[in-house]
This record gives C-alpha cells, structure tokens and sequence, in this order.
C-alpha cells in the first residue's frame, strides 16, 4: 500500500480496540506502531470526546442542572434553538472543591423578540474577573453543580442540550 493518499483509503467500521496508529518520532526519522490505547492512556473519555444531554422543558417555569466531578477544569454549554426561541450559555472553568466557588468566565443569551424560550439564571457560583485575583465567598455548596433557570412560553415540551468537555 506504498503512496496510497489516506483520502484513498476505505474507512474503518469495526471495534477499534486494539487498533495500530502510526507516529513518527520527533525527528521523523523512525515510525512506530501503538495502539490507540496507549496513546491515549491517562485520558479520561471526555477529555476526547464531549459529554452531552439534554433537558425536556415542560411549559412555564423550569429550573435544570447538570454536575461535574471537582477538581478539574471544563468547558461547558447549553443550547436551545425553538421556531422564536433561543437560549445559548457557555462558560470555562475550574473546580477545586465543591464549597468553594468557581473560578471562570460564563456568557448567556436568549432571543429576546421570539420569548419561546427565556434564559432567566445562569450559574451563580462562578467568580472572576480578567486581569484580577478574586477571594469571594462560597456560593454555597456542592458548586459543582451547575443550576439554570428556563421559561418555556412555547406552550408545548421543548428540548434544550447541554454539554462539557474535560480540559484537565
């Protein structure tokens, strides 16, 4: 199979556990086989690959959370996208502990002239600001929890997806 452009080649759609890649060394002067086991060890699943879900929205008020194990840091969002209804969230973060607060950044919109679906909370415990050394105060506990206030005024069930990856 010498000179076979990798566009070329048929894709694989069988279990890949135990499966050969080919690496160079930092000289590109040797190439070697590893599986893609030891490549990846030490590496949870989601520091490769997102975890996701999804909320059912009920009409009205809705209050919904997803959590996350301390001591790591993540990237995170939500999003809903209704006919007139949009809600979008994200955030980076990292935990330490679940009583004390998060340090991080989070940005939340909705689409304020369609109203089907309204971001009414976001997150309270994460704390930050660029460029200072925050010392605030637990918002609580279990912080790794992260709580969302949702109106739906769509009148029926909705769907709205969240989402995180491992960064540490």
């Amino acid at each position: 199979m010498a000179n076979v452009l990798i566009s070329n080649l048929p894709t694989y759609t069988g279990n890949t556990n135990g499966a050969f890649l080919v690496m160079n060394n930092s000289g590109n002067t040797e190439s070697f086989k590893v599986t893609k086991e030891a490549l990846f060890s030490g590496y949870s699943q989601n520091a490769i690959s997102p975890v996701t879900g999804s909320w059912t929205l009920s009409a009205g008020t809705n209050t919904v959370s997803f959590t996350v194990t301390a001591g790591e840091s993540y990237v995170m969002w939500v999003n809903g996208n209704i006919p007139n209804g949009i809600v979008n969230w994200n955030a980076t973060v990292t935990l330490s502990n679940t009583n004390v607060p998060v340090i991080g950044v989070q940005y939340g919109w909705y689409y304020l002239a369609g109203n089907a679906l309204e971001l009414t909370s976001i997150p309270s415990q994460i704390v930050g600001t660029a460029g200072t050394i925050s010392t605030s105060a637990p918002a609580g506990s279990n912080t790794n929890t992260f709580t969302f206030g949702i109106t739906n005024n769509s009148g029926s069930s909705q769907i709205v997806y969240y989402g995180y990856i491992k960064v540490s």
